[in-house]
């Protein structure tokens, strides 16, 4: 995928409040660490008021996805997904302005001997890495260890995709971005012994998914990823990224290989990636990006879930 490139045109005045808002982040992101997490719970309990339709959303994965809970404890999760949704919002601040060396202490990294190990043998891997909220700052280490090149989708705001692209590549210049539906430009980094991010966690709609089941439900899951593995020769290993408790910054751990993927039956293939994202989603419920209409895409004759 072509890198997007500044032009004087991003200068029209339509696009004065998206420069703004960018400048603003870069000075929030200024802002003692402690100060940005309490102003992100604030946020996030505003929109818990005032976000009806994403309330919703959230409260209906959760009662899908959680039946054994109670009401008053999916209420509570609903709740608690929201404040980590406002923090995240400044967590991008500091993913893209905040001094690297002041963002780097905040970081605890496990389990690096896995990733190590599959760079010795300068292999090529395709990295499940999934929609948590705190996947933009969890960018910022990976992305200093490793050439990590991303699965991508471009912002509709040009000013903003620019901004976004370039405070992403801060931490490593060699890192691409390649279309999410770019399958050649993806099967071209890995053949070559590159590492490429990819989240099959989301419905992007019935002409490339299949319906697996996730939590018991038929979700339209990426059809491509076991042929996506099968053409690279790849395997498959994990990463996953959590809020330390008290808010003392970031937990990363790099995950051994999945073993047996491929298999050469894509279907099962395609089970065992979505019970292993959801054995990684039960661990950490709270920060889940549970705003997104998993189920959105229903079987022929199945009624809508929302």
């Amino acid at each position: 995928m072509t890198a997007p490139t500044f032009s004087f045109f991003l200068l029209h005045p339509k696009y004065w409040l998206t420069w703004f808002s960018l400048g603003l982040m870069a000075l929030i992101a200024q802002l003692p660490y402690s100060w940005q997490i309490l102003l992100g719970k604030i946020l996030g309990r505003v929109a818990y008021r005032i976000a009806r339709r994403r309330r919703h959303i959230a409260q209906r994965n959760i009662e899908l996805c959680f039946p054994e809970k109670s009401p008053h404890e999916r209420e509570q999760l609903v709740k608690e997904h929201f404040i980590t949704n406002g923090i995240t919002l400044f967590e991008m601040c500091m993913a893209w302005f905040m001094p690297s060396p002041r963002l780097q202490k905040l970081f605890v990294i496990k389990g690096q001997e896995h990733w190590d190990a599959l760079k010795a043998e300068g292999k090529g891997a395709l990295i499940i890495g999934l929609h948590f909220n705190t996947l933009e700052i969890a960018n910022v280490p990976v992305s200093s260890l490793f050439d990590l090149h991303t699965s991508y989708r471009a912002h509709n705001n040009p000013v903003f995709d620019l901004v976004q692209h370039r405070r992403r590549q801060r931490n490593n210049p060699k890192s691409e971005a390649i279309n999410r539906y770019d399958m050649r430009g993806m099967i071209r980094v890995l053949k070559r012994g590159d590492w490429l991010w990819y989240a099959p966690d989301q419905d992007y709609g019935r002409k490339v998914s299949e319906f697996v089941p996730w939590f018991g439900i038929p979700a339209a899951t990426l059809a491509a990823t076991p042929r996506l593995l099968k053409i690279a020769k790849v395997p498959v290993v994990g990463l996953s990224y959590r809020r330390l408790p008290g808010y003392k910054g970031y937990e990363i751990e790099f995950k051994p290989a999945l073993e047996g993927l491929p298999s050469g039956d894509d279907y099962q293939d395609l089970v065992k990636l979505n019970q292993y994202i959801e054995r990684c989603v039960r661990d950490n419920p709270t920060e889940y990006l549970w705003v997104h209409r998993r189920f959105k895409t229903r079987p022929e004759g199945q009624p809508t879930l929302y």
